[in-house]
């Protein structure tokens, strides 16, 4: 179900969608604000509903609300769409036409998808030739972990049938950071062992109808073949810097490399 609210919606413990009650994992709400020292972030606070705040910093925020609205609602959540009336109806007068699914790359969207993984886990997609989403991984017992690092966040458990992506830079090794530690740590120069990060063709793989885009990622859904999709890997050995780096020097390094190698701005 979704629901409607304007932006100034702040009821995130007790829930005047369901007469007061408490959130839980079926409910989640989307805000759009003007402006903030951010582009976009999603997680809770302590007992309070799970958020995507977005803002306009983002040019494609029509999109971003659309997306999420879809891909929500494909999955029978409730969502809250904490957005004034005048944003969402331009919001869908822009989207008219398109899908989360859409199988090619928008004016907008970045033509390369970057996938970050542990020394571990990149050995494991050294042997199966691809990646693998968190519920998978767990289902073959590669991973002994109850959850997934973004429990820590309280991700959304759907999050976890998807593979991950970003278009560059250092957030997405904070990732690998934090799972290293065991808690989430925002500090890109904290140390921490370095793995691979995996350069793929976004247009590809949107092209075999594959990219699903929730408002607030890329992703692809349980399995992705690298055969087909995989530009380059960057490891620190390739690189010629220590495995033991941190999240920005190893993710800068990696980039630029990358552009240099393919001509292609990330």
């Amino acid at each position: 179900m979704i629901y409607y609210a304007d932006n100034a919606f702040n009821e995130l413990k007790n829930n005047p969608f369901n007469n007061g009650k408490t959130y839980d994992n079926t409910w989640m709400v989307l805000r759009l604000i003007d402006d903030a020292p951010f582009l976009q972030y999603t997680g809770t606070g302590d007992g309070e509903a799970f958020q995507f705040v977005l803002t306009k910093k983002n040019i494609d925020w029509q999109y971003r609300i659309m997306d999420c609205i879809n891909y929500e609602s494909e999955l029978g959540k409730n969502l809250i769409v904490a957005v004034n009336s005048t944003d969402l109806d331009e919001a869908k007068a822009i989207y008219k036409g398109h899908s989360n699914s859409d199988s090619y790359l928008r004016y907008y969207e970045r033509p390369v998808l970057v996938h970050s993984t542990t020394p571990e886990g990149y050995k494991n997609i050294l042997k199966c030739g691809c990646l693998k989403s968190w519920s998978i991984l767990k289902n073959e017992g590669a991973i002994n972990k109850q959850k997934p690092i973004g429990s820590f966040l309280n991700d959304p458990e759907d999050y976890r049938d998807y593979i991950m992506f970003n278009n560059g830079g250092f957030s997405v090794e904070l990732v690998i950071s934090s799972k290293q530690k065991g808690f989430i740590c925002m500090d890109k120069n904290a140390e921490y062992t370095a793995g691979a990060r995996l350069y793929l063709d976004a247009a590809k793989v949107a092209e075999d109808e594959l990219l699903v885009r929730d408002g607030a990622h890329l992703k692809v859904k349980d399995i992705l073949q690298l055969d087909k999709y995989l530009i380059w890997t960057a490891t620190p050995g390739i690189l010629g810097i220590n495995a033991v780096t941190t999240p920005i020097t190893f993710g800068k390094t990696a980039d630029e490399a990358f552009e240099q190698l393919f001509g292609i701005t990330l």
